[in-house]
């Protein structure tokens, strides 16, 4: 037992006994439709005309359908079994036969599904009264049902009765006493509330109040005497007191007043007495007499309760719309006004009084506003609301406003002029906000954008300036690993000397990516746009990446493509290398390859390795700077390759996309347009690349400030067999030329020289002394796209610093007669 307590089992029973099976709720409900319609229609069958025998007021009617609207489709079965019972037995208790009887219940059943229905296709459930067109909707619901019901019924009285009336009359009385009973009854079920829409009680008391009052004024009018000043009395009594129950009460105290008149009409006409009983008149005279009555008093009452029933939705709605809008005006700081130009009158908001800073009671006039402007403001805003006009009414401006208190604010008026027929301003309305936070917020955000503006702008300087500081001891470490490499021979110094060339390399990749992601967000680097073939970049990459491949085991392919395209080359390029950088390094066996596809007038270039992959919840963050994926940690990775790809490919609308599988490699991808220009094969054709070993000849003047970087140079240019003079400035070259008579066949000179002349003036100068245009070749560190133009526009070549010693010599090969081994003398050759 304690253990069917403690699971519940006990409790669980208790509600299964309390709790009545679904059949009980069907059956009790038609059995309570059958009793109740049973006795209403035995009241309305002792209620019968003579001699056609049809009962004049068959509230029955009204219970049936007025259960069905109000229960909806769950009790439409109860309903017609309960009135199909209670119509038999109601008529096999008087004078009907079974016949007639089954007839009339199978049109009572039928007219009250036919209303119900009717309701339903006109009106959502539940169905209420306090709307218009729902009760028109009942009316004429009635009046169809009845009037279809009316036939079946006739029929069946004139089978199985004998009867002197017509069948007409018959069919007029069945029709008129159902449909009285379905206004009058139906509406007092359909309205009585529930437990989810209870009465309030003060309004209860007010209409239980006003019931009973016209309860008494109907018992007085009924004893009225038959005189011609009694039909005033009985309207001056009763209608003010139904006009107010419509008034102040819900439908339901209407259908309920309806009701009351209705029994009262037809009790006194059935029975001869009071107002109605008038038996000097013919029972037609008299039943239709009091069958109009009911129905001006049925429709006249529930009309006026549902037109008063909207009045106070549409009022609530409206007190909850201003009540919605003054907590939003108050929330957001916005204040409604309405000025009426003519008249001076402004009604505001009730949070004017809040965001203007003067009190409740106070009306502030356009005048006093306009004073409280503050007075660099005040004339602003005149002047914006007096330059609206009827083409272009609205305005808006912010300005500052000094409260009562002393407090000055910031806000920010929108508004609309209105004008008359002669253009004249008569009115303006619009919303007063209060502004003063954001400004404040504006102000910070204005003087930290100023700092940072500073503070990138120290940034970029401090970067620019120390980019030649910081190139020139890694260009003095590149010169002497390149000398070093020359001079010593065995395999174990080779190797160190090659580490030491690798770790200059790493070092010379960082500075220039962070040089790069430093232009770029300075907004400097401007992309210099023109059509070039697309084998000129993949030629100048395949050219450093080919032994880099190989020297990791890899296979290099390059699939090469004639067409031309339309960018700037050295941005595309530095994007495709830093690919192949990623590729290289992250791939360990298989495949290099580059290529490209077209796509209608768009071209795009792709760089697929077989490396190890990226994560898909690494790919939307490997844009980003300094960013690495845990899979990709790199001792020579530092995350700014990819984001340099990011923002070249943004700078010169090239769309950069990627797909990589995990394990098996990725494919970054660059679209950009083709070009339809023809491209010069000159301007395409490479320079051959001489040995970096080869003994050259000549004389060198090398131009360098630097003392170590200087005697670097001295060092690697004298083991290449090259005769070196050197200076440190534009004027002592200038000396070496014309006082000792030196005609160098080569210029190699910094660009920054201290003096009054830079590298490019100091080249021009020599070139001009000479009159020869001496090939030459500056050294710089300055990534300024300003400087390189200049430089290239002086027919000038440029080596980056840090410079690869190798590659330096590669140039001066190329750029200097090579030494004929055979003849012992120097050929010369400019090669293009």
């Amino acid at each position: 037992m304690l253990r069917e307590l403690r699971s519940g089992k006990i409790v669980q029973r208790v509600h299964a006994f309390g709790r009545p099976p679904p059949w009980a709720f069907p059956i009790g409900l038609t059995v309570a439709v059958a009793i109740t319609y049973l006795l209403a229609a035995r009241l309305s069958l002792a209620l019968l005309t003579k001699p056609d025998g049809v009962a004049v007021f068959w509230p029955a009617a009204g219970i049936a359908s007025g259960v069905l609207i109000r229960m909806g489709s769950v009790a439409r079965i109860p309903v017609i079994v309960g009135t199909i019972a209670g119509t038999i037995a109601a008529n096999l208790l008087g004078d009907r036969n079974v016949w007639s009887a089954i007839v009339f219940a199978v049109c009572n059943a039928g007219e009250a599904v036919l209303v119900a229905g009717l309701i339903a296709r006109i009106s959502i459930s539940p169905f209420s009264l306090d709307l218009l067109h729902r009760v028109i909707g009942l009316f004429v619901a009635a009046i169809i049902a009845t009037a279809i019901s009316g036939i079946g019924g006739t029929v069946g009285f004139v089978l199985f009765h004998t009867s002197t009336a017509s069948a007409l009359s018959v069919w007029w009385h069945w029709f008129t006493s159902d449909a009285i009973g379905i206004i009058t009854v139906a509406p007092l079920l359909i309205g009585l509330p529930s437990g989810t829409d209870p009465i309030p009680r003060k309004e209860f008391i007010e209409g239980a109040s006003a019931l009973a009052i016209l309860t008494a004024l109907s018992a007085l009018v009924i004893n009225l005497p038959r005189a011609p000043w009694a039909d005033e009395i009985a309207v001056a009594a009763v209608f003010p007191l139904l006009l107010w129950i419509a008034a102040r009460c819900r439908p339901f105290f209407a259908a309920a007043a309806t009701f009351v008149c209705a029994l009262t009409i037809v009790w006194t006409t059935t029975f001869g007495i009071g107002f109605f009983g008038d038996l000097a008149l013919p029972p037609a005279e008299r039943v239709l007499y009091a069958q109009a009555s009911i129905v001006a008093v049925a429709l006249c009452a529930l009309v006026l309760a549902a037109l008063f029933a909207e009045r106070r939705e549409h009022a609530a709605k409206l007190t909850e719309s201003e009540t919605r809008l003054q907590s939003a005006l108050k929330a957001g700081g916005v204040t409604a006004f309405d000025w009426q130009v003519h008249t001076g009158v402004t009604r505001r908001s009730d949070n004017a009084a809040e965001v203007l800073g003067h009190s409740q009671q106070e009306v502030l006039a356009p005048d006093s506003f306009v004073e409280r402007i503050h007075p660099d403001d005040r004339r602003f805003f005149k002047a914006c609301i007096h330059s609206a006009r009827p083409a272009n009414p609205s305005y808006a401006i912010a300005f500052r406003y000094l409260r009562p208190d002393g407090q000055e604010v910031w806000l920010e008026e929108t508004g609309r002029v209105e004008f008359d027929s002669a253009g004249r301003l008569v009115r303006v309305r619009g919303l007063t906000r209060d502004i003063t936070e954001r400004k404040r917020v504006e102000a910070e955000l204005s003087t930290a954008r100023k700092q940072a503006e500073l503070a990138n702008r120290a940034k970029s300087g401090f970067l620019s300036a120390a980019s030649h500081d910081l190139r020139q001891p890694l260009q003095n470490l590149a010169l002497l690993q390149s000398t070093l490499r020359r001079r010593i021979r065995d395999a174990k110094g080779h190797t160190l000397i090659t580490r030491i060339g690798h770790s200059v390399e790493i070092m010379k990749g960082i500075l220039d990516s962070l040089l790069d992601v430093n232009r770029i967000e300075s907004g400097r680097l401007v992309p210099s746009m023109s059509d070039f073939q697309l084998n000129v970049v993949f030629d100048s990459v395949a050219d450093d990446f080919r032994d880099l491949a190989k020297e990791k085991g890899l296979e290099w392919r390059m699939v090469r493509s004639s067409v031309n395209v339309r960018s700037d080359r050295h941005m595309l390029e530095v994007m495709i290398r830093n690919l192949l950088s990623n590729a290289v390094r992250y791939t360990e066996q298989g495949t290099i390859l580059v290529g490209c596809r077209r796509a209608r007038d768009k071209v795009r270039i792709e760089v697929w390795d077989s490396g190890i992959g990226i994560a898909r919840e690494d790919v939307p963050r490997i844009f980003q700077e300094y960013y690495q994926a845990q899979s990709h940690l790199h001792p020579e990775g530092y995350g700014l390759g990819l984001a340099i790809v990011q923002r070249l490919g943004k700078t010169l609308n090239h769309p950069v996309s990627v797909r990589s599988t995990p394990g098996k490699g990725s494919c970054f991808s660059i679209e950009l347009s083709l070009s339809r220009a023809k491209v010069d094969e000159a301007d395409r054709r490479k320079l051959p690349i001489a040995n970096a070993h080869a003994i050259l000849g000549g004389t060198v003047l090398v131009i360098e400030d630097d003392t170590y970087v200087r005697l670097g140079l001295e060092q690697l240019l004298e083991s290449a067999g090259l005769d070196v003079v050197s200076a440190v400035n534009g004027n002592a070259a200038l000396a070496l030329v014309t006082k000792k008579d030196i005609r160098p066949d080569l210029v190699l000179s910094d660009f920054n020289l201290p003096g009054p002349m830079d590298g490019i003036e100091s080249i021009s100068a020599l070139r001009a002394t000479v009159a020869s245009e001496i090939p030459a070749i500056v050294l710089t560190g300055d990534v300024r796209l300003q400087s390189l133009g200049t430089i290239k526009d002086q027919n000038i070549e440029i080596a980056m610093k840090p410079v690869d010693g190798d590659q330096l010599i590669q140039l001066i090969n190329q750029l200097m007669p090579i030494a004929n081994s055979e003849h012992g003398r120097l050929e010369k050759s400019l090669l293009q």
